[in-house]
């Protein structure tokens, strides 16, 4: 495609795009900025055409060609006709392109002796180039704010950097576009930031690193959750940036986005803007709806800062370690940058309830950064999805199962063995390189290679305790087809599957403040103080893979109180493990509702003001609550085990601290129920 019917193809579409950034249902702040219509992004001393009214849509631009036997990636982007036979097409388990209609997967051939199966990929695509040239600059977007942007470009076999139409893969970070720190030290964020694109640039990618506004070497400020990842201008500053990589002379116009955790998030960000270049993102360990997510079972509720200052101290210490662009010598614009974040507001304040209004943004703000929010443009954009997370983390792990069950946009989810955002750990302990999944990934959105990786099943996921070679196993949806709900009944310090019989029994506890859950990671987590209950040895192995749900009959002398419950797994030695299987609810907040979207049958608790329901002291009261995900083969002999602890650092203190009580009577049967998964 010429540079003039290029630019011409991407005015049609910024318009089309700006018609329906936002859904109704966002503030209206973020409605108007969506529909703005100032000019698009340019580079630092250059410009691009602005779209004109009154032209005619046309199809996406790609340059790459379409799959083979599949649908292209770029079909269905153009009409809301096509995008919804993909919808279709996903939700009936077809993980093709978003217009394709079949309901059955065709049979993927490729190429003699290739290899294309979760974490194992030759024979698609040789190495055609060998390093990058590392070059920065700023770019403006459609308000004048200019970004810094790093480049990671391909270097051909005569050492230089090619112009070869390629794809682009970029992250929007609050992290440093330049360096990720770790606990192994710190690098280029291209090489060493999980998912470590810069791997794939010798296969013929773009890849690039973006400061958010307001943070590091970027210009403008920003203000409420997450260094400002969710203001309005972010998430528009997520369009121009992909739109800008897309009419670059060396860029195919398929772009790409990739990160794990606040720039997992950022994808989820750009997915509500839709960017009509966007055609694939890689989303690790981040959020789908974010009170939960940074407020697991409300028990935050009633603490947090009333205020903040305009720039904390660590504000400062980030961006003291910012790096200039390319051609800052003096350090001039950097110096500039950075005197803009002065007025940042990096704390929402005092936000206790989903409906509350923060007290530093003045803004409900739980519900304008959640990705639930958007669902209807996220569906509407047809950009596939790959979601990944890690059994051995908290509530970040959430989002994954939520955005695959919430989307009809291609789609597909990696659950590994390690902790948050620990891929590289995978790698190093399991030789499990998730970047071969990005590669498979993009190569189909971006490139058109037919590689089968979206005829495979949907879910492909690791299992705690398996026999070796059988840890890794594949589903076609989550939960689990073959998933069987199995109540275990709290007793006399047993677990059981029978219900209690006794007339009246329960067992009681008084709450300890210096108790906390500790880390949450089966190499540091501390076995919680509590009531614990555990089965019988095991007489056979027994499988966990899903979500277990807890229903408990409680009382308090108090009128509130915090209650987790924590799964764990018991050696014939009496060794504890307390894998990240914990689940917790503020008691006052227990009231349920139907949720606003696909809660996985889950219970669900709106968590707002008006819902707040005190205990009654002493009077048996029922909390249904669910744990964190897990997939775990309790192994024969082995004990399970549930242990009810009553504080964490959150819960607020009350003097003198009140007692608690689990009854397990007939009457009022406490149970944990297990998604026991039953193989032939």
């Amino acid at each position: 495609m010429n540079e003039s019917r290029r630019l011409l193809t991407l005015s049609v579409l910024w318009l089309a795009a700006n018609g329906c950034g936002t859904d109704a249902s966002t503030a209206t702040s973020a409605s108007s900025e969506a529909g703005s219509s100032m000019s698009t992004p340019a580079s630092t001393g250059g410009s691009v055409s602005a779209p004109k009214a009154g032209q005619s849509s046309s199809a996406a631009g790609a340059s790459a060609s379409a799959p083979k036997g599949n649908a292209s990636p770029t079909a269905g982007r153009a009409s809301a006709a096509g995008t919804e036979a993909g919808a279709h097409a996903a939700a009936a388990g077809d993980g093709g392109g978003p217009a394709t209609g079949a309901a059955s997967k065709p049979m993927h051939v490729g190429p003699p002796g290739s290899v294309s199966k979760p974490g194992e990929y030759s024979g698609y695509g040789d190495k055609l180039y060998k390093g990058y040239e590392l070059s920065s600059q700023y770019v403006a977007v459609r308000d004048g704010t200019k970004l810094a942007v790093d480049l990671y470009r391909p270097k051909g076999s005569d050492g230089k950097v090619t112009e070869d139409k390629l794809p682009v893969l970029w992250m929007h970070t609050p992290y440093n576009r330049r360096t990720f720190a770790s606990a192994s030290g710190s690098g280029l964020a291209g090489e060493t930031y999980p998912g470590a694109a810069a791997r794939l640039v010798d296969y013929g990618y773009v890849v690039a690193t973006v400061d958010y506004r307001g943070v590091y070497a970027s210009y403008g400020k920003n203000e409420g959750y997450n260094r400002g990842e969710w203001v309005d201008a972010a998430r528009m500053d997520a369009y121009d940036i992909t739109e800008w990589f897309a009419m670059q002379p060396w860029s195919n116009g398929n772009v790409g986005m990739w990160g794990c955790s606040a720039t997992g998030g950022s994808q989820m960000q750009a997915l509500t803007v839709a960017p009509p270049h966007l055609k694939a993102v890689f989303p690790m360990s981040c959020e789908f709806d974010v009170y939960p997510f940074g407020v697991p079972g409300g028990m935050s509720a009633g603490s947090g800062d009333t205020k903040a200052p305009p720039m904390s101290s660590s504000s400062a210490l980030r961006d003291a370690t910012a790096q200039a662009v390319d051609g800052d010598t003096g350090g001039a614009q950097l110096r500039a940058a950075v005197a803009e974040h002065a007025n940042n507001v990096e704390n929402a304040g005092y936000v206790p309830f989903r409906d509350s209004m923060a007290t530093n943004i003045k803004e409900v703000w739980w519900a304008k950064s959640s990705p639930h929010t958007y669902l209807d443009t996220i569906k509407k954009s047809g950009i596939a999805v790959y979601a990944a997370a890690n059994w051995d983390e908290a509530a970040t792990k959430y989002g994954a199962f939520f955005t695959v069950n919430n989307l009809d946009n291609p789609r597909k989810l990696i659950v590994g063995p390690s902790t948050h955002c620990a891929w590289f750990s995978v790698e190093k302990d399991l030789g499990f390189d998730i970047t071969v999944e990005e590669r498979r990934f993009f190569d189909h959105w971006l490139k058109g290679v037919d590689n089968g990786v979206m005829d495979e099943p949907k879910v492909y996921y690791y299992t705690y305790n398996e026999a070796k070679g059988q840890e890794w196993r594949s589903a076609e949806q989550w939960p689990l087809p073959n998933e069987k709900r199995t109540a275990y009944y709290l007793g006399a310090k047993s677990l059981g599957t029978s219900k209690p019989t006794e007339a009246s029994a329960k067992d009681d506890a008084q709450v300890e403040y210096a108790v906390s859950m500790g880390t949450t990671s089966t190499t540091s987590n501390p076995t919680p103080k509590g009531i614990s209950y555990a089965t019988e040895p095991l007489d056979k192995d027994v499988r966990v893979t899903g979500h277990p749900v807890a229903e408990l009959w409680v009382s308090s002398t108090a009128t509130d109180g915090d209650f987790i419950a924590t799964l764990q797994d018991v050696a014939p030695d009496g060794k504890i493990t307390s894998y990240n299987m914990h689940g917790r609810l503020r008691a006052s907040l227990r009231k349920e509702a139907d949720p606003p979207y696909n809660n996985l049958g889950l219970p669900y608790h709106p968590f707002n003001m008006a819902d707040v329901q005190p205990l009654t002291p002493n009077e048996p009261t029922q909390l249904r609550f669910d744990l964190l995900p897990i997939s775990l083969l309790f192994k024969a002999g082995h004990r399970i085990q549930v242990t009810l602890s009553f504080a964490d650092s959150v819960t607020p203190r009350v003097m003198p601290a009140p007692s608690v009580s689990i009854y397990r009577d007939a009457m009022h049967t406490s149970s944990i129920t297990l998604p026991i998964i039953e193989e032939p």
